[in-house]
């Protein structure tokens, strides 16, 4: 069975369809009385395998010692203590800035000129900053990417001052990698409507608002997939959870 938190479930309804195809129709928590509607559904269904969500991460070592059959499925982004029972997708930002990197050496290898079009991505927020913006840059040159992307840094959060240093590069192409409260202000404040701007988010949720280009998202069904695969096999332990590219449909990145 999967057990889906009620986050998850308002911000990614699509997601929350994809579980049916490893574990049949999810329940989904309340907003309250969330842990004990959790156990009520574990009372009722005493599954073999249970898939859990990102918010449902703290109740895994309580799960696997209710019995010694239980299997717990997790979708998340920290790795949970090690269980021969516990199989869990971690979903990384420094996965998402290699994939990042491939899609900004794809669409600057799109526009033709010389010198090659600038290409540029901040690295918002303090954890693995650097590492992200190494896998970011490593991605982009094994992809083929041309020239030196401009890298800048922002522990903070938001910073006006990167934002306008960027804004006056008249880049082309950019990769923002920060929380999703962020997002937006570094995609117009940073960038010329012109520049077509790919951002990091989380899940797949709908940004049908947003003024970036595209989304380097989740790729859940992909990942439950994987999941499905390793529970099979008996391998459990922790993998990297997939990320894939999510088109805005809007027009205007990279016009002349």
């Amino acid at each position: 069975m999967a057990i889906v938190d009620p986050v998850i479930a308002y911000l990614s309804p699509g997601s929350v369809r994809s579980f049916s195809s490893v574990a049949g129709k999810p329940t989904i928590l309340p907003e309250t009385g969330t842990q004990a509607a959790l156990y009520a559904a574990l009372d009722a269904a005493t599954p073999l395998t249970v898939f859990l969500t990102p918010l449902l991460g703290n109740e895994i070592p309580a799960i696997l010692s209710r019995n010694d059959s239980t299997r717990v499925a997790y979708l998340g982004t920290a790795a949970p203590q090690p269980d021969p029972r516990l199989y869990a997708a971690i979903f990384s930002p420094i996965d998402a800035a290699e994939a990042g990197g491939r899609l900004a050496a794809e669409e600057a290898s799109r526009l033709r000129g010389e010198p090659p079009a600038r290409v540029a991505a901040v690295f918002s927020g303090a954890n693995d900053i650097e590492a992200r913006a190494d896998a970011f840059v490593a991605a982009f040159v094994s992809a083929g990417g041309t020239g030196e992307p401009v890298i800048e840094f922002s522990a903070s959060g938001f910073s006006q001052a990167v934002a306008d240093k960027l804004k006056s590069m008249d880049i082309r192409v950019a990769y923002v990698s920060s929380s999703p409260r962020d997002s937006e202000s570094w995609t117009v404040e940073a960038f010329d409507p012109y520049a077509f701007v790919a951002a990091e988010y989380a899940m797949p949720i709908d940004r049908s608002g947003s003024s970036a280009n595209a989304f380097i998202v989740w790729d859940i069904e992909k990942t439950l997939s994987l999941l499905g695969a390793n529970l099979s096999k008996d391998r459990f332990g922790s993998f990297p959870g997939a990320w894939k590219t999510v088109r805005n449909g809007q027009t205007g990145g990279n016009l002349p």
